[in-house]
């Protein structure tokens, strides 16, 4: 039997998984998957202002999907486009807190950007099965934000 923490821990790796999914243009499905689907749900991407509510939280996922859809561009890297790195974790009865660096490297047409942020990642526990309630991601530099517009316009 798994601890809470490494229950916990798995549902964080989870969700990053569904992140590398995600900008594998695997659409959103298995993003949704690991998210409670709650009106207090909320997301701040490196892009993009805040999201609160399952509604707008999954509209950002949806948003994210539908470009790197059409983009493509990663969807046949045999490497991870991102990792969660030094990913300590606090578990608080039914609730669980993570924080750690997302680095990651996108391969856009107009070249190569790395990327690394600092998140902060909150589940929940229930009914013995823990989901995401809220991801935080710092803004990105100017020039990631950039490219990631440029993309969407395409």
């Amino acid at each position: 039997m798994r601890s809470p923490e490494e229950e916990a821990r798995n549902a964080l790796l989870t969700f990053y998984q569904a992140l590398d999914d995600l900008l594998r243009g695997k659409g959103p499905e298995v993003m949704a998957a690991v998210w409670h689907h709650d009106e207090f749900v909320t997301t701040g991407h490196p892009f993009g202002h805040w999201a609160r509510g399952w509604d707008e939280v999954s509209a950002t996922w949806q948003v994210l999907s539908a470009v790197f859809n059409c983009y493509r561009g990663h969807a046949d890297r045999q490497d991870g486009i991102g990792t969660i790195h030094e990913l300590k974790v606090s578990v608080l009865g039914d609730v669980a807190y993570g924080v750690g660096t997302y680095k990651s490297t996108l391969y856009l047409p107009q070249g190569t950007i790395k990327l690394a942020v600092n998140c902060t990642d909150i589940v929940h526990r229930r009914d013995g099965v823990w989901k995401m309630v809220h991801h935080h991601a710092d803004q990105a530099p100017p020039d990631y934000q950039a490219a990631i517009a440029g993309l969407a316009s395409a």
